[in-house]
């Protein structure tokens, strides 16, 4: 019970975190691919150091590999899709996880709980509402949508990984493997605008949230985590509109007041 209690706890912070990614990524220039190594990098440095520290380093295997590539996809895909849509509406497309991880935990044995069947519909309802007024077809959408499809894989295979390896080990591949392969493109393209905005990018929406994201997962059903980390769409609204003036209609008031009740659905043990 404690376990559950503290996992959805630390998926749910990790989500607020992450949620203020468009601030850092608003204020540095570069392409997707740029600011997602300059994400990576910097966070991998902070993540190394502590590995250092407590002597913990990943032995490489199919199900860290895994995680890591569709951890790349979904952070690249998701940046895209900020830099091209509404910061909320990004958020959204991300966190239509949910819809793509049930009938894959179902798959891998979870009994799917009732609450989760409210939980999940009255979630992905809030979503629709807060996405409505935005609908439009675009390279952002598509950006979107993909970095959703993605991030359900991230969270099934999170939860596998946790079975093997620590938080800590885990991040350090994801951000490891992530630095290495857009290290070539940076030295050709990348440049680095302000590091201060990049030490921040690497802290506070990503070395924190990586970890407590992976030390979470361990302990909450695959299926209730998602819905857990529909914090993030939220508070990046709320982040929309205080920080960049995106101006939420009434419909997504009442989509955003939905999510808060799924959310609390799926956090009540």
């Amino acid at each position: 019970m404690r376990h559950g209690f503290l996992g959805g706890t630390a998926v749910a912070t990790s989500a607020l975190l992450m949620s203020t990614v468009s601030i850092f990524v608003r204020n540095l220039e570069g392409d997707a691919l740029t600011i997602t190594f300059l994400r990576f990098s910097s966070a991998f440095l902070i993540i190394a150091f502590l590995c250092l520290l407590n002597k913990e380093i990943p032995k490489i295997d199919r199900t860290l590999f895994s995680l890591a590539v569709f951890n790349l996809l979904t952070v690249v895909s998701y940046i895209s899709a900020i830099q091209n849509l509404e910061v909320a509406t990004a958020a959204l497309l991300l966190y239509m996880a949910p819809v793509y991880v049930i009938p894959l935990s179902i798959l891998m044995g979870e009994k799917v709980e009732a609450k989760t069947l409210v939980a999940v519909p009255l979630g992905i309802g809030g979503l629709y509402l807060m996405l409505t007024p935005y609908a439009q077809i675009n390279f952002g959408l598509v950006f979107g949508i993909f970095s959703g499809i993605s991030y359900a894989l991230v969270f099934i295979l999170s939860k596998e990984a946790r079975k093997y390896h620590s938080p800590l080990q885990i991040t350090f591949l994801n951000l490891g493997f992530g630095s290495l392969v857009l290290f070539p493109y940076f030295l050709l393209f990348g440049s680095i605008s302000s590091i201060w905005w990049v030490v921040g990018l690497g802290t506070i929406p990503t070395a924190i949230p990586f970890t407590l994201f992976a030390y979470g997962i361990k302990y909450v059903k695959v299926q209730r985590a998602p819905i857990l980390a529909l914090v993030e769409p939220l508070s990046a609204s709320i982040i929309g509109y205080m920080y960049f003036g995106e101006v939420l209609a009434v419909k997504q008031v009442i989509g955003a007041a939905m999510i808060l009740v799924s959310v609390f659905i799926a956090w009540r043990e």
